[in-house]
């Protein structure tokens, strides 16, 4: 109790020390304080004490969400975990933001004895070798730390657990080294003057905290965290009451902020706290993250983030759930003979044991993630925890901008002391919402949704349109998980609900956005591949008469990037040889499908004959193999140097050195359309002209899961896929159609998503994922670009044909045959056309987004009728 006292006594000087500092410097703190109690003060103080620096009005321009938005947003949500006493939420925020240091928070850990925390947290803000004063407060931490477990006389921890903690500053000759040296000598603690006062840990600790604290004072990393601006009481809360003070939902004001926080510290990667408030709040059960633990074998993990919402003995589906973890986590601490036997004497509660010994670890955990899924859904407790609500980009930011930008040229146009009386408010912005109930999207209409108030374009978010073949582990098609990476892109838990992204941009004419024609001497076949180069430097195109072209961008007195851009024209490159890259043609050229693979510095590419390999530099043809028949259809490299190429019916793995073949893989009845490979799942996916999707396991080349394309029933029509890719994340896999798009999660292949278009615009002839997995460009014959979300396949812009192609050279026969992405800028495409050229898209600087349009104006909600409007 004495040390805790000593603590928050010691902390409280700190504020004291430094608060002439801070109102100086903080646009949060109040100059006065005698103008009545947080509690009791007006509204219009509240916002004195957010936004109390002015602007005079001829300075004053709108306010962007630019660094000083995101900290004062920060500074209010930690006010708020403060006041809903959300500890450790709060705590993991101060460290993954780094803007404020709690003294009072770190003196407790000291105190307390809690060593790795201390050290964690002090971390997180300042590294050992920042300067004397970081490497000090390390080297006190571990030293006391050592001291206690010489006073247990612990010498199994003193030696081979903290000695390693210490011996580092051996290596810096400082007051540091002289007193390690004096400590290594010691061989007994207490024949040490200093020491020998420390025979009780908890004086010990508080004489340790009370040097901790002046060097935490003194360092010159940590000095401007150490202050808390004083705020009123709720300021974030009482902000969002007075711009939305009658939300008209079932939900509380309290429980939508929390949704708003959840998706902020989402979108700004704080993903820490994201969860660990997910747990706290206990509003949200985040099957996303849940599911990850699952699928990485995270046991334990898994448990803890579970018995934050429930506990094993509130109801018969909690204890299910509760049981197949430990069950699983017992499973994995046995040996592979032993789990044979144990899965045969465990209760056959999941149905799957029999498959078992024919199922590698990650399609196991693929598989037990859709039972555990159900179980959850099934669960009452969790049942009103699984939707997370939509809402635009960014929420909580625009709204704390919106009353800034109202509140600063308020206060610059006021010549009245704002403290001696109290602004109007009646003229506050407003908004009628903060977050939009969850949409079920249910439609059985095969067209894109013009009558559906929402999303433009028909969504699926089920297994309906799929039959599953030959799931080799007797995997489960189900819903999917939603993208891992940033679960609040769209609903975690369904993949239904998404973000809106505002009113439909159409873009129609140039001057809407930047379009380049790349130069180009020959005309000559229309593009079939497409490719940006790994560092984004040059456009690599494959012509229907087998023949290579490469344009360079180079840096110069104007323009200081040589990286791919419509701002700058490129150089068609041409060696001093004067050589071309051109295939060799097969028998049927007609027939015949391109394809090509770079791997620096040489081109791999097949045009129905044999596989060329090039010099990118020289355009010189190397080498040749692979003689047809089969002709090749399709190759990537996988691993290392093992190559997979794709034939007329099945698929060779070779390894490129040996010149050998590993693996002939035979599941397709028709010719193979694309391959795709995970290197997080270590899984070959191959799609063919029969509709048909395959997983392969790099692990003894076994075919995991198949799969047919159905639609209402019946093979399509023209049943060829015509690409897939998968996201960066590795998992999600975009499966291209002529009539649609579909999204499957590997390595089960369950159907996450189907987007179909409108009939008036198939049919599809590509679609590509942005560099940054946001967006999906969809090509289509009739010539139009259509951006989708990824996260849910909402439609967010549709670039028409006239943007970027004159009217002089449209015509219904030039559409765009391929797309490729660029390497690093998410919204930068080039478009293979059918005449031979290649188009280069970006929108303008001023939107820098494709679709992103104008906030609505004070008061006005969503346009849903604009979207559906634009098809």
């Amino acid at each position: 109790m004495t040390c805790i006292m000593i603590s928050k006594l010691t902390y409280q000087r700190s504020r004291d020390h430094a608060s002439s500092v801070a109102e100086e410097q903080s646009l949060f703190i109040a100059k006065s304080e005698d103008h009545g109690t947080a509690s009791s003060r007006p509204a219009s103080h509240i916002l004195f004490s957010l936004f109390s620096e002015t602007a005079k009005p001829s300075q004053y321009t709108e306010m962007d969400i630019d660094k000083d938005s995101y900290t004062k947003l920060i500074i209010l949500i930690l006010q708020f975990l403060d006041e809903e006493n959300y500890k450790e939420s709060l705590h993991l925020l101060e460290q993954e933001s780094k803007i404020f240091f709690n003294v009072n928070y770190f003196g407790e850990t000291i105190v307390n004895g809690e060593w790795e925390k201390a050290e964690e947290y002090l971390s997180s803000f300042t590294k050992l070798n920042d300067n004397r004063y970081s490497m000090k407060l390390f080297f006190e931490i571990r030293k006391q730390k050592y001291y206690e477990a010489s006073v247990r006389n612990d010498q199994a921890e003193d030696v081979n657990v903290l000695w390693p903690d210490l011996k580092f500053f051996l290596d810096f000759q400082d007051e540091n080294y002289e007193e390690l040296a004096d400590l290594i000598d010691l061989k007994n603690f207490r024949d040490n003057e200093h020491l020998s006062r420390n025979v009780n840990k908890e004086s010990a600790r508080a004489i340790s905290w009370g040097d901790l604290k002046s060097l935490v004072e003194q360092n010159p990393t940590l000095q401007d965290k150490l202050i808390f601006p004083r705020l009123n009481q709720s300021g974030l809360l009482s902000i969002i009451t007075l711009i939305c003070p009658n939300p008209g939902k079932k939900t509380s004001i309290k429980e939508e902020l929390i949704y708003l926080i959840l998706q902020f510290l989402d979108e700004e990667n704080l993903k820490g706290t994201c969860h660990k408030l997910e747990q706290e709040s206990k509003i949200f059960f985040n099957m996303n993250y849940f599911g990850e633990f699952v699928i990485s074998g995270e046991w334990d993990k898994a448990v803890k983030y579970l018995s934050a919402f429930t506990m094993p003995d509130d109801n018969q589906h909690s204890a299910k759930i509760f049981f197949t973890l430990e069950k699983q986590k017992y499973l994995a601490n046995l040996g592979r003979n032993d789990q044979v036997q144990a899965i045969k004497i465990l209760p056959n509660d999941l149905q799957d044991n029999f498959l078992y010994e024919y199922m590698d670890a990650a399609s196991l955990r693929a598989n037990l993630c859709d039972v555990l899924k159900e179980s959850v859904k099934s669960n009452p407790i969790l049942q009103d925890k699984l939707k997370f609500p939509a809402m635009d980009k960014s929420r909580l930011l625009t709204i704390l901008k919106k009353i800034m930008d109202w509140w600063i040229p308020h206060c610059a146009n006021s010549t009245t002391d704002l403290y001696k009386r109290n602004i109007s408010l009646v003229n506050i912005p407003k908004v009628p919402y903060l977050c939009r109930e969850p949409m079920i999207v249910v439609n059985s209409h095969c067209q894109e949704a013009s009558a559906l108030p929402g999303p433009n374009g028909l969504v699926f978010h089920d297994s309906s349109c799929c039959n599953d073949v030959s799931l080799q582990a007797g995997m489960k098609s189900s819903e999917k998980y939603g993208s891992r990476d940033n679960a609040y892109l769209a609903d975690a838990n369904s993949g239904v609900y998404g973000k809106s992204t505002g009113k439909l941009a159409e873009i129609n004419d140039p001057s809407e956005c930047q379009t380049l024609v790349l130069p180009d001497t020959s005309l000559t076949g229309g593009v079939t591949r497409l490719m940006y180069s790994c560092s984004g430097d040059f456009i690599l195109a494959l012509t229907q008469n087998a023949t290579h072209k490469l344009w360079r961008w180079y840096c110069d007195d104007q323009h200081s990037s040589s990286k791919a851009t419509a701002n700058v024209e490129p150089q068609l490159y041409q060696p001093s040889s004067g050589l071309i890259m051109t295939n060799e043609i097969g028998t049927q050229p007609e027939n015949a499908l391109s394809c090509f693979s770079l791997k620096d510095p040489y081109l791999f590419s097949a045009s129905g004959g044999k596989i060329s390999i090039f010099n990118l530099e020289t355009f010189e043809r190397l080498s040749t193999f692979g003689s047809p028949p089969p002709s090749t259809t399709y190759f990537t490299f996988l691993m290392q140097n093992i190559f997979a190429i794709g034939l007329d019916d099945s698929i060779l793995i070779r390894c490129f050195d040996s010149k050998k073949t590993i693996a002939h893989l035979k599941g397709h009845q028709k010719r193979i359309t694309c391959l795709a490979f995970s290197q997080n799942l270590n899984v070959l996916v191959s799609s063919g002209a029969d509709a048909q999707l395959c997983v392969w396991s790099t692990n003894g080349w076994e075919k995991l899961a198949s799969k047919f394309l159905l639609s209402k029933g019946e093979m399509l029509e023209c049943p060829v896929v015509n690409h897939i890719e998968f996201h960066q994340d590795q998992i999600h896999l975009l499966a291209v159609h002529e009539r649609n798009i579909h999204i499957y999660e590997a390595p089960t292949l369950n159907h996450s998503m189907q987007w179909v278009p409108q009939e008036s615009d198939l049919p599809i002839t590509y679609a590509t994922y942005s560099c940054d997995g946001q967006s999906i460009f969809v090509s289509f014959k009739n010539g139009c670009i259509k951006v989708l979300v990824a996260a849910t396949l909402y439609l967010r812009c549709r670039i028409n044909v006239t943007a970027y192609i004159p009217p002089g050279l449209s015509s219904s026969e030039v559409y765009p045959i391929v797309i490729a992405a660029h390497p690093f800028q998410p919204n930068n495409i080039a478009l293979g056309l059918t005449d031979g050229r290649v188009h280069v898209l970006e929108p303008l600087e001023s939107e820098g987004e494709w679709g992103i349009s104008p906030q609505p104006k004070d008061g006005e909600g969503l346009s849903t009728a604009s979207c559906s409007a634009v098809l």
